[in-house]
């Protein structure tokens, strides 16, 4: 197996590690997201992806939306989670 880091980029002040492995009939993948430092969330792909390309479009495109999802949240109140 062979693993591709080489991926990685900034989003909206995330940043976000890209990690794709040549699994022999396919490429399978994940990315770490980070906020201000910290990790917050790993994506993985739910189906592996022809070329490595595809896999790292599919985990950048996770994790725009990600990203998005989690800016648009309504902020205000009480919450018994904390987001660091």
């Amino acid at each position: 197996m062979t693993t591709d880091s080489g991926a990685n980029f900034e989003y909206r002040e995330w940043v976000v590690r890209v990690e794709v492995t040549d699994a022999g009939e396919g490429f399978l993948g994940g990315a770490d997201l980070l906020r201000k430092g910290q990790h917050k969330c790993r994506l993985v792909l739910s189906t592996s992806r022809l070329d490595a390309t595809a896999a790292r479009h599919a985990l950048g495109t996770k994790a725009r939306d990600f990203i998005d999802d989690w800016l648009s949240r309504n902020e205000t109140g009480q919450s018994r989670f904390s987001d660091l």
